[in-house]
């Protein structure tokens, strides 16, 4: 009996030793937890930490269920699932240095993405309407405007109607908005259940703005031709432009110096044979420099 226990002791301490390094990797948080990072974040401005339990509700019902290390097996992570080029653009991170990174990390980062995003043309026409297709603007119907797409945003708001934009799933941006706030019924004036209303006197009805048209993200952000070029050549060579760079700048100099090498150790061995006078051999070797310098300074300013 005693041996019967004690191998089956040795058979859970195994167990326990292969599964607890996966759940002690992952990490839950609540939805306070998160509307507290919100509120502690110092780039956050008033409209978000007014709306710091909406950001929750997305995070917790729609995004992650509330896990810090999250990963959708294509594109985004963390909490409220940031994409690679936005990770790029508002952290030094990596994407899986993201991942793990902790929670106040990883709100910073997403409250800068979503403070630049409110500015742009659709969230702020949003934002200023008390109701849109007969519901109340909040805090929820804002950030589902943002988090499915600004260009898709702006189509719901040019056609006046919940149901002008939906993705390949159905889902709208007014249907989003209602997952937030844990109900399958749009809100309405005065019965709202997400965070603080639009405080503009619009009917519902937006004024279409224009917006340029432009490369867009996965989140409905603008991407400069530059960023898009990136984006695309490293989602189908797997390696960075500017790596790609760097490697051809090393194999460029690499042969420069060669050529450098047997120059000076061609000019060296007609010194030694005599058939070339000192001063010749110092200009040549002169020469040989200046041009290496030259091919130098032209690849550090390319």
């Amino acid at each position: 009996m005693l041996a019967n226990a004690m191998r089956m002791s040795a058979r859970q301490w195994l167990l326990a030793a292969v599964f607890l390094p996966v759940v002690a990797w992952a990490v839950v948080v609540t939805a306070e937890q998160i509307a507290a990072a919100v509120r502690a974040s110092p780039t956050a401005s008033q409209w978000l930490r007014d709306n710091a339990a909406a950001v929750a509700n997305l995070a917790v019902r729609v995004e992650s269920s509330g896990e810090t290390t999250a990963y959708n097996g294509s594109c985004c992570y963390g909490v409220l699932q940031m994409n690679r080029t936005n990770i790029r653009a508002y952290t030094s991170l990596t994407p899986e240095q993201y991942r793990t990174a902790d929670l106040q990390t990883q709100i910073n980062a997403w409250v800068r993405l979503t403070d630049d995003a409110l500015r742009a043309a659709a969230p702020s026409a949003l934002t200023g309407m008390a109701t849109f297709d007969g519901r109340v603007v909040d805090g929820n119907l804002v950030l589902a405007c943002v988090q499915l797409g600004i260009g898709n945003c702006q189509t719901m708001l040019d056609s006046g109607r919940c149901n002008g934009f939906a993705d390949r799933n159905g889902t709208t941006i007014c249907s989003m908005a209602d997952r937030l706030a844990g109900t399958t019924t749009p809100t309405t004036p005065g019965t709202g259940g997400g965070t603080t209303p639009g405080t503009g006197a619009g009917t519902g009805t937006a004024i279409s703005v224009y917006t340029p048209p432009c490369v867009r993200d996965g989140a409905g952000n603008c991407l400069s031709i530059t960023a898009a070029l990136e984006q695309g050549f490293e989602q189908g060579s797997g390696t960075t432009m500017s790596n790609v760079k760097s490697t051809i700048y090393a194999i460029v100099a690499a042969l420069v110096l060669m050529v450098m090498m047997a120059s000076t150790a061609g000019l060296w061995k007609q010194y030694a044979r005599g058939r070339m006078p000192t001063v010749n051999l110092i200009l040549n070797v002169k020469s040989v420099l200046m041009v290496v310098m030259l091919a130098l300074a032209i690849l550090t300013f390319i």
